[in-house]
């Protein structure tokens, strides 16, 4: 697909973690964090509730164009409790069937609660819902909304097959046994739940590796049937991820840290069967999907996504260390990226001679490294003046 379609091969996500990530992605405005709430988790609930519910998403902007849109996300933290349900004229999260359901994820969002998390976990194991919900599952539900759903359609899926843990039937194994799979997948769920992430076993991660392999290759079959089953309908594909993936580069796993290395967020997009041919080198942020999406509908894919490559000189991607009360930020040119709040120093480094960033930089080029903190200050200072606004228009709003 990459090779007949658009393929970007210097992807950026906004976010480390999906909240973040898919809330940007979702509205294509940059996320802006609020001081943190001393409720454990509230904070995070808060700032994506907020973002989503101010600005237009992707199916909103297509629904306004006459577009009939639905979507399948077995995915917790994109499900309508956060919002997404915006602008869907249909919306399957699996997720809010029972009341009961909804007060246990309610708390274990809000207050963190480890009696809900292993209620969740228990439930979604047994009913195979959530992470443990495979595509397979409700393939058929999504070709028949296809087939009862007005021309034109917009349609998002959004896949958990890859994600932790990665429970992936037996045929799209590979050199890894069942004992194996579940096992291993316990060990890093430990290893996670005790935030005692080095470890410097080969073989562990070598088989994590494995597992993940095999829930990509699991994945690709859904992409294999759903072009074959949908090929009437002459649809044009768009590909992404929403982050990264850690496996021990630095000592640490998953996507669960504040961290915004490259394995954390370069991810794929591909845009295939729109006519468009090429690959782009240059670094594009998903936060321009719903622009990318309106050139489409627009049938000026190739001029839109010029524009933006002529106006965005930079990409900021971002998270929130609540350890430490910090925002952590980076931004990129072409080759080269600048991390502050990440680490005890800030972080420099030439993608193009250091791809697995090691050498750090800092102090060897101060000359660009004062241009990239300049452009992040830039941001910080923009958001600081709208969330001065939000507060004077909250309070404001109280006293009328």
């Amino acid at each position: 697909m990459a090779k007949k379609g658009l393929c970007f091969e210097n992807a950026i996500a906004p976010a480390p973690r999906t909240l973040f990530s898919m809330v940007q992605n979702f509205t294509g405005r940059h996320i802006m964090f609020t001081e943190v709430n001393k409720t454990k988790g509230l904070t995070e609930l808060i700032n994506a509730r907020r973002h989503i519910k101010s600005y237009n998403t992707i199916a909103e902007i297509l629904k306004k164009r006459k577009y009939f849109t639905g979507a399948f996300c077995p995915n917790a933290y994109t499900s309508r409790y956060f919002g997404f349900d915006k602008g869907f004229d249909y919306f399957q999260d699996f997720m809010f069937c029972s009341s009961f359901y909804q007060k246990i994820f309610s708390k274990m969002v809000k207050n963190q609660s480890k009696i809900g998390a292993i209620l969740r976990n228990i439930r979604n194991f047994i009913f195979k819902q959530e992470v443990f919900k495979t595509w397979e599952s409700y393939y058929d539900d999504i070709i028949n909304w296809v087939g009862k759903a007005k021309e034109p359609f917009f349609l998002w899926i959004f896949l958990l097959d890859t994600h932790l843990p990665w429970i992936v039937p037996r045929s799209y194994r590979s050199n890894v046994n069942i004992f194996e799979m579940y096992y291993y997948n316990f060990k890093l769920v430990k290893l996670l739940e005790k935030k005692e992430y080095s470890i410097n076993s080969t073989e562990f991660i070598k088989k994590l590796i494995l597992l993940y392999n095999s829930s990509i290759r699991y994945s690709d079959d859904f992409i294999k049937n759903i072009i074959r089953d949908l090929d009437s309908y002459d649809p044009v594909f768009i590909i992404h991820s929403d982050h990264g993936e850690e496996f021990g580069e630095r000592g640490h796993f998953g996507h669960f840290h504040p961290h915004l290395y490259e394995e954390n967020i370069h991810v794929p997009l591909i845009v295939y069967n729109s006519d468009e041919r090429s690959r782009i080198h240059r670094p594009f942020s998903l936060i321009n999907l719903p622009a990318v999406i309106s050139g489409l509908t627009a049938d000026s894919l190739i001029d839109t996504i010029e524009n933006i490559l002529e106006k965005v000189t930079y990409i900021i991607s971002k998270d929130y260390n609540y350890l430490e009360n910090r925002t952590v930020v980076s931004a990129r040119l072409n080759s080269w990226k600048y991390i502050t709040g990440q680490n005890s120093v800030d972080e420099l480094y030439n993608l193009e001679d250091d791809p697995n960033e090691r050498i750090n930089l800092i102090n060897d080029c101060p000359e660009i490294a004062e241009y990239l903190r300049k452009l992040v200050k830039s941001q910080l200072d923009q958001e600081n003046k709208l969330r001065k606004i939000r507060r004077i228009y909250s309070k404001v709003g109280r006293s009328l």
